[in-house]
């Protein structure tokens, strides 16, 4: 499962100050809004919320993949927050999260869910991700560079 796929680069936003894990789900949604993923960002805000609500989407190592279907969605969506600095999110290690992966998906398509969340997974495992997500300043060649690194780990 390639993940660039599903990221496009308006949806890149890096050094975000944002203070709160409540802000940067608002801050999802209203994203998605913006861009035109859906008409209103409540939706995606709400299911969101009740996500998080039922377990932190806090994975460890500074990264959140906050997710959630939407019926008003009509492609799979990934958006991308590097903070500009650590928030608290609850997460499974209790370290701070840096790097937000949220995952916004058709409720139609549930299984894609579950297969584009294992590729975040996996790619949030690899080093050179981390590093690119963390040092790139422009959003462009960082989601290039994240297609690079997911077609080179697809040879290994």
């Amino acid at each position: 499962m390639k993940i660039w796929k599903y990221l496009s680069p308006e949806n890149v936003f890096l050094g975000l100050a944002l203070s709160s894990k409540d802000r940067i789900l608002r801050y999802v949604a209203d994203a998605c809004q913006h861009t035109g993923i859906v008409q209103n960002s409540e939706s995606i805000y709400q299911g969101l919320v009740l996500r998080e609500n039922m377990m932190s989407t806090g994975v460890g190592g500074g990264i959140a993949l906050p997710h959630t279907t939407c019926a008003d969605v009509e492609e799979a969506t990934v958006i991308l927050i590097r903070l500009a600095r650590a928030v608290d999110f609850e997460a499974i290690d209790n370290l701070p999260v840096d790097i937000v992966l949220a995952l916004i998906i058709p409720e139609s398509n549930r299984s894609l869910h579950l297969r584009i969340l294992a590729g975040i997974s996996r790619l949030c495992k690899n080093a050179d991700f981390l590093n690119a997500v963390r040092t790139e300043t422009d959003a462009k060649k960082l989601r290039d560079a994240i297609e690079n690194i997911e077609n080179h780990m697809a040879f290994h």
